[in-house]
């Protein structure tokens, strides 16, 4: 059994995601042997409550995810997480992306070898350690020695340390788990070592120090001076690009790692060093200064460097502009303006990497410059990220070369890279979650997407039905007949996201005949549609609008001859349908109306197979009307609150949240909702904030729900990064009926202000004064400042009100209307009489939140 062990994946709060997760990228190779049976449901993306020994989660095509301890590798916690392969899954070299957040680990492949997104997910241990195989992992031996391993001159939160016999590269297990502050230990026996010590915490500079050393016949202390650590960086001769993200990590050989080091634009300290093949690895992304999730940068810099043996004095690469690839990248938005985030990770033939990344424009395009010819594997995520296209692997040449398109319109069901749903013997495994891949070719899945599936035979027996299932969930059917027989595969997709407004709904009707067979993909017929006439954000204008069409069929045994039998197109969410005469390239011509907001299409293909194909994609494309309001049915949606119904107050630190919530009725009761806020115009806002989690509807009764939503980990000078979105915001709020036959959408559901915090203050001099004589109050008026400087700055040209309070009063009296000057300071004078309480009161404007100065007390003799 081939077993790749899966290093510590560290939480990485991303700017803008809510905590999204740095992602290592591993390579899978081929293994002699088989991999134990899946003991939890086959290739989705399953979570597991409890891993136990021996518990794993199969991850497809004969791969499986594992935590556990098999007892062959030493382990830091007692857990470990591996990748396993059988000889037949593992014939192939392949990628994948291993990401930790909200308390699990989650593995799926990516890039060029395995576009589907196919996801396993486990419970996350606390750490684990990374090691190439069991063999080099060594135990301690009877004549090993105690060493100390202790980080000095720093203030350490959190810990790694790495442990590596410089003559044989293998791998000496750390506890490193189990001891608090800057030290921990390891049993060595005598020779030479080289050791790397990770620490670093979220906002901080992260540092990987190193150290060489032997061990000779008695204990010893290894220190790691963080004072020797110095910054390293790529850096270009661009002088308005910044990082914006980072990984760093050391490779020694054999292809074991230590780090990663690195966040967002966080330093990055290493210790200078020189041992022979081992290796610094630099990967950051840069874009302009003062960019933004809501004002993306209009380039991205993908730079990677390595320091091979020696790591310099200043380990800092600076590169020209000129001499990096260069290519123009559109991104599609879907139906919407919304936020979008570009990954990438690379590769230098080792078995871990992460994906680090940066927003990007969306209905817009970004210019990428990236080092020349480094293999790159990339995924581009939409909203909360769990909208996601799995793109293909990159390699380009120095100079401009041709640019891409992702995400474009129609969203579309997708043949995942590895093959479909199979035929296993006496049983099909359904599994189709790339259901809104592109027109491209790039695979897409969405986390909050909802499934089902029927499979039926031609007597109208059901061996398989599901309601209700994630992207990632599987589903296998009861013992079907061995003879050749004609089957019927029914699966519909719902969702509504508040990141995409297109493939609301797709239904895929197939027919096939299936027999017993032992690990064979279903012949499914796939199509692929393109519409060349839309926009950015999937519209078009009234009139003609071509729609190209093709079709082909899954891994058959014989050539099928498949071809698109019929088009269709609705502008009422499929209540009715027009027919398109198709030519004979599979092409049609849709005469759009100009009163139309969406249009749907339908598909049908055949092979001569006895296989078919309907499809249909509700909202397929958008339109040239301004969708409105929508009411279907009696469901409705009331009391509205944002913000516990005060201003939304953000202040210029990262984690801030508020809620939302509403009442959702319908005769039949409420299946879910959902909401979001966002600046501008509906369909094209100026910025957006999502609900980090879908929201949640509690059952009132039979007919009513509360909805409520979640607003978390906002950090506005990256969420927002400008002043300007200060002020009123809208809420975008839906609900649906249980029956299926209701919904509301109701654009602005709401006004909420969002608000810049601001601060105040007060001071009465001299104290204490002579009754009649002249009292001097000064103070400050700050406002937070969400753009590039960050912090609390003078607010110029504001009226504040000077207001007192009698000694033995609870009110205070306005005095006096004073204007903050430039710098935003404030002084006034007035003539003391009584004993009491004086202050300065600011009552805010519509884009900044009112304060109050604490009062100043003064004593008047």
């Amino acid at each position: 059994m081939s077993v790749l062990h899966v290093r510590r994946v560290r939480r990485h709060a991303a700017a803008g995601l809510g905590g999204a997760a740095l992602t290592a990228s591993m390579l899978l190779a081929p293994a002699p042997a088989p991999a134990p049976a899946a003991t939890a449901s086959d290739s989705g993306r399953a979570t597991v409550g409890v891993v136990s020994q021996a518990e794993n989660v199969a991850l497809g095509a004969g791969r499986s995810v594992e935590m556990g301890d098999d007892g062959r590798v030493e382990l830091i916690d007692g857990r470990d997480v591996r990748v396993t392969a059988d000889a037949e899954g593992a014939a192939q070299a392949t990628r994948y992306s291993v990401a930790s957040q909200n308390g699990t680990v989650s593995v799926r492949p990516t890039g060029k070898s395995a576009a589907d997104g196919t996801a396993a997910e486990l419970p996350l241990p606390t750490r684990t350690k990374d090691t190439r195989s069991a063999p080099r992992t060594a135990n301690a031996a009877a004549a090993s020695y105690s060493v100390k391993l202790s980080i000095t001159h720093a203030d350490v939160r959190s810990k790694q340390f790495h442990v590596w016999n410089r003559n044989t590269w293998t791998s000496y297990a750390v506890n490193n788990n189990n001891t608090a502050g800057a030290s921990s230990t390891v049993k060595l026996p005598p020779g030479d070592y080289f050791s790397v010590a990770l620490h670093n915490d979220w906002q901080e500079p992260s540092y990987l120090l190193t150290r060489a050393f032997s061990v000779g016949s008695a204990a010893k202390t290894v220190t790691f001076d963080q004072r020797a650590a110095k910054e390293t960086a790529i850096r270009t001769d661009d002088t308005t690009a910044t990082r914006h993200a980072s990984a760093a990590w050391i490779s020694v050989p054999g292809g074991d790692l230590a780090g990663f080091a690195g966040a967002g634009a966080d330093k990055v300290y290493v210790t200078p060093f020189s041992v022979s093949g081992v290796s610094l690895r630099l990967h950051e992304v840069l874009g302009k200064k003062g960019a933004s999730a809501s004002v993306p940068s209009p380039y991205r810099y993908d730079l990677t460097h390595s320091f091979t043996t020696t790591v310099p004095a200043s380990p800092i690469k600076t590169v020209r502009t000129s001499s990096l690839a260069k290519a123009v990248t559109k991104v599609a938005a879907p139906g919407t303006r919304t936020t979008a985030f570009l990954e990438s990770v690379p590769s230098f033939g080792e078995q871990a990497g992460v994906f680090i990344g940066s927003a990007v424009p969306t209905a817009g395009s970004v210019t990428e410059y990236a080092t020349p010819g480094i293999t790159y594997s990339r995924l581009l995520s939409y909203g909360t990220g769990e909208l996601s296209l799995n793109l293909p692997d990159r390699r380009l040449p120095a100079g401009t070369g041709p640019g891409e398109t992702l995400g474009a319109a129609p969203l579309q069901p997708l043949r995942r890279e590895w093959g479909g749903s199979q035929r296993n013997r006496d049983k099909i495994w359904l599994y189709e979650p790339n259901t809104f891949g592109d027109p491209a070719g790039h695979s897409g899945t969405d986390g909050r997407a909802r499934y089902s599936y029927k499979l039926t035979s031609s007597d109208g027996v059901t061996y398989a039905q599901a309601d209700g299932l994630d992207a990632y969930d599987t589903l296998s059917s009861s013992t079907l007949p061995s003879a050749q027989g004609t089957y019927t595969l029914d699966q519909t997709v719902h969702r509504r996201v508040p990141y995409s407004r297109l493939s609301t709904d797709v239904h895929n009707e197939w027919t096939f005949r299936s027999q017993y067979a032992g690990g064979r993909e279903l012949p499914l017929i796939d199509t692929r549609l393109s519409v060349p006439g839309l926009d950015g954000f999937g519209r078009v204008a009234a009139g003609p609008v071509r729609v190209e069409a093709s079709a082909t069929t899954r891994d058959t045994e014989e050539a099928a001859n498949t071809k698109i039998t019929g088009l269709a197109s609705s502008t009422d969410d499929g209540k009715t349908w027009t027919d398109l005469a198709v030519a004979a390239d599979g092409s049609a011509t849709v005469d759009v109306s100009a009163a139309a907001s969406f249009v749907s299409l339908r598909v049908t293909a055949a092979d001569d197979l006895g296989g078919s194909l309907r499809r249909t994609i509700t909202r397929a494309f958008a339109g040239p009307a301004p969708q409105g309001d929508e009411m279907v049915g009696a469901t409705r949606i009331s009391n509205v609150v944002v913000g516990g119904g005060k201003a939304v107050e953000l202040t210029d630190q990262p984690l801030q949240e508020f809620k939302a919530k509403f009442t959702a009725t319908d005769p039949s009761g409420i299946a879910g909702g959902d909401m979001y806020l966002y600046k501008g115009s509906y369909g094209t806002p100026d910025a957006v904030i999502h609900g980090t989690w879908p929201a949640a509807c509690t059952k009132v009764n039979a007919t009513t729900s509360t909805c409520e939503a979640h607003f978390a980990y906002i950090e506005p000078r990256w969420t927002l990064g400008r002043n300007s979105l200060a002020g009123t915001w809208k809420l975008a709020a839906w609900a649906e009926s249980a029956d299926g036959t209701g919904h509301v959408d109701l654009h602005a559901a709401k006004v909420a202000p969002v608000l810049r915090d601001t601060r105040l203050t007060a001071n009465a001099a001299p104290e204490p004064v002579a009754k009649g004589k002249t009292l001097t109050i000064t103070g400050k008026l700050s406002a937070v400042d969400w753009e590039t400087r960050g912090g609390y700055h003078g607010y110029a040209a504001q009226k504040v009100k000077l207001q007192f309070r009698k000694n033995g009063t609870s009110t205070y009296t306005t005095v006096k209307t004073v204007t903050t000057d430039s710098s935003g300071n404030l002084k006034t004078t007035v003539k003391a009489s009584v004993d009491g309480y004086w202050r300065y009161s600011f009552a805010g404007t519509s884009t900044t939140a009112l304060a109050n100065a604490s009062d100043d007390h003064v004593d008047v003799r």
